[in-house]
């Protein structure tokens, strides 16, 4: 199969502004994989760049990868009255749209989007891994008028756990500030408790050793153990939260994990 390219092979909008980018193998041998990024990230910057097309389609895959409202494609929708039900409904349709079962790989904000989602639909869900991911609510609670404030020019968010959190939406060029960050207060709106949600599916957990934010990750391994459903964590030296995408382990990891 030839290198994959980005922009994909097709495209569409959803009726809630994601942009689904559609790359079909012409010989699959199973279901396709569904790529959910992280935030203040895109297909592009999440998936492309960091060199995971390729790798995926050579298990006889197609892939399916969303930019976000806000992100990416889909920078110019203003995310402003979103709900996390939204994007949900919105991943029903790309997973039905794709064959009616699919792989889900969400990181970072993606994966707690994505064990949502597997939560929801299972029969959906073939199997889930959650990259990069938080487990609890704590990178969710920001201020904020401080963040708006920023996102349209202010200054730097007096509150720490703004700055922090926030304030990595500049790191990648062509960004809409505005929309991106409005995307994060809108999933805040609902609140991020995994043992409330523990998806009864096959579940690969992946963190770098130095990723604070996907601190403690290990845990949603453990709920969905508990759960039922078979489950493994898999923590990936010597890379943080940024880097660890292009860790040549994680890929390997993955791709063993597709080879069930």
């Amino acid at each position: 199969m030839a290198r994959l390219q980005y922009p994909a092979d097709s495209s569409y909008r959803t009726p809630h502004g994601l942009t689904v980018h559609s790359w079909k193998h012409p010989e699959p041998t199973g279901a396709p994989v569904l790529l959910v990024h992280g935030f203040a990230s895109n297909t592009l910057f999440n998936w492309v760049k960091t060199g995971w097309l390729d790798p995926v389609a050579g298990t006889g895959r197609s892939i399916v990868s969303v930019d976000l409202p806000g992100h990416g494609a889909s920078a110019e929708v203003d995310p402003s009255g979103l709900r996390l039900a939204d994007i949900l409904n919105d991943l029903q349709q790309t997973a039905e749209t794709a064959g009616g079962r699919v792989h889900l790989h969400g990181y970072s904000m993606g994966s707690r989007i994505s064990w949502e989602f597997a939560h929801q639909h299972p029969q959906l869900v073939g199997s889930l891994v959650m990259g990069g991911s938080p487990v609890s609510d704590d990178v969710y609670q920001v201020a904020p008028a401080q963040a708006r404030s920023w996102a349209r020019g202010g200054p730097e968010p007096a509150d720490e756990a703004t700055r922090r959190f926030i304030t990595v939406a500049a790191a990648l060029p062509g960004q809409n500030l505005p929309h991106v960050v409005e995307l994060r207060l809108a999933l805040a709106q609902d609140p991020y408790r995994p043992e409330e949600t523990v998806p009864a599916v096959p579940t690969l957990v992946v963190a770098g050793a130095q990723d604070s934010i996907a601190a403690g990750a290990a845990r949603l391994a453990q709920l969905v153990r508990a759960a039922g459903a078979a489950a493994e964590f898999v923590e990936i030296p010597g890379r943080n939260h940024i880097n660890v995408l292009t860790a040549r382990e994680y890929k390997q990891t993955v791709l063993n994990f597709l080879a069930g």
